[in-house]
């Protein structure tokens, strides 16, 4: 199973796993894409070679053609592809935590990126890789586009914690999301569990003093914190 397909059959909203079901194509696609991403977690998009990651595929190198017209367009796709799924499981750990209660929501976040980190490692780094492919290649619009709506969802998830005096305020949310990301991919691609780093986590800002459903007089509902949201729109910091 791929690694798309292990973080897939997590988030029911998804779909089926790549990996173990589709066409002989779609299994074939999914195989280069973890290779395109381990290849780049290692050396990064432009030491990455076509044929080390077609050999990882089980492919030979004019294969990979078939598939993808460049090397660009690969790399492009995995960057796409792995953010897709992981907001994908976003939506599916959101879904499922009470709207109205902020911590209940940000832990579901937190949860739902530590899996993330924890499943898909490689694509994790190559995100994280400084030279970034997926800025001006062939999917860049798309890549970017769910890129700045993931960054946005989270952004907006933090300040609702903040105005529901979960979170403390004085820091720009931003700052705050990206301490966030900081720590939970540190954290998660050390080799660290999901569950350890996300309660650790959790412990650190103190989410763990907030149990689900738990209503405080000075807490805000969650539904009520759209007015006077601070610097939300913001795709300038990768994940």
């Amino acid at each position: 199973m791929t690694e798309l397909a292990r973080l897939k059959a997590g988030a029911s909203t998804v779909g089926p796993e790549a990996g173990s079901g589709g066409s002989k194509g779609e299994r074939t696609r999914a195989r280069l894409l973890d290779a395109a991403a381990a290849e780049v977690a290692r050396h990064g998009a432009t030491r990455a070679s076509i044929g080390a990651i077609a050999a990882a595929a089980g492919l030979q190198t004019g294969s990979v053609y078939f598939h993808f017209a460049s090397k660009d367009q690969l790399i492009a796709a995995m960057l796409e592809e792995g953010l897709r799924v992981t907001l994908s499981h976003l939506d599916a750990a959101l879904a499922v935590a009470d709207p109205d209660d902020a911590a209940a929501q940000l832990r579901a976040a937190i949860r739902a990126h530590t899996a993330a980190v924890h499943e898909l490692p490689d694509y994790t780094l190559a995100v994280l890789a400084p030279a970034f492919p997926g800025d001006d290649g062939p999917a860049a619009p798309a890549f970017q586009a769910l890129r700045r709506g993931y960054l946005e969802r989270w952004t907006r998830l933090v300040a609702d914690a903040q105005r529901a005096g979960v979170l403390a305020e004085g820091h720009q949310p931003r700052l705050l999301r990206d301490l966030i990301f900081g720590a939970l991919n540190a954290v998660g691609l050390g080799g660290r569990s999901p569950d350890e780093a996300a309660a650790a986590l959790e412990a650190l800002i103190g989410l763990d003093r907030h149990q689900e459903g738990a209503a405080r007089d000075n807490v805000v509902p969650c539904g009520q914190l759209g007015q006077d949201r601070r610097g939300i729109a913001d795709d300038s910091v990768h994940l």
